[in-house]
């Protein structure tokens, strides 16, 4: 029940401090999710119901911060968050390329959706500079989950004295 309850300030206080964070390293021209490392991370060690919960969550409140359109990083989080979940079986979660490697395909597949729906909804025409910022973007993310896998491992060994 505690897990439900904190949840939405959690995610508040992470998105938070990602956006603040990659304002201060880039100067706002890059902006990495955090977020969805988290919501992969989920996928891999937690039930149906937390995880989806989590997603849901994180993606409303990284909707309200960022100013997009409602709903759109909750819909695209509520769906990588499924995807992980049901390759986490297929795959060998212990393997930090294949992490890293996964990790940068949800990265891939977040903003590929994005771009795909302002060119669908809008009509903005954002794939002129799309390699500036989605091959360093997806890099990172793909560099980070492996090290956010392994700190969180590294707690889990430490609270539980085992892995979950």
């Amino acid at each position: 029940m505690i897990y439900y309850l904190l949840m939405p300030f959690l995610s508040i206080i992470l998105v938070i401090l990602q956006s603040t964070i990659t304002d201060v390293i880039f100067f706002g021209r890059l902006v990495f999710d955090l977020s969805l490392v988290v919501v992969i991370y989920a996928g891999f060690r937690l039930d149906l119901v937390r995880g989806s919960f989590l997603a849901f969550v994180l993606g409303f409140v990284f909707d309200c911060v960022a100013g997009s359109v409602q709903g759109l990083f909750t819909f695209i989080y509520v769906i990588i968050f499924l995807f992980s979940f049901f390759a986490s079986g297929r795959l060998a979660a212990e393997k930090m390329y294949i992490i890293a490697l996964f990790g940068f395909l949800c990265a891939f597949l977040e903003d590929l959706m994005v771009i795909l729906f302002y060119h669908l909804v809008f009509k903005f025409d954002i794939l002129v500079n799309v390699y500036l910022v989605l091959i360093p973007k997806t890099l990172i993310v793909g560099l980070l989950a492996p090290v956010f896998f392994y700190m969180m491992r590294r707690v889990e060994v430490f609270f539980y004295e085992r892995t979950a």
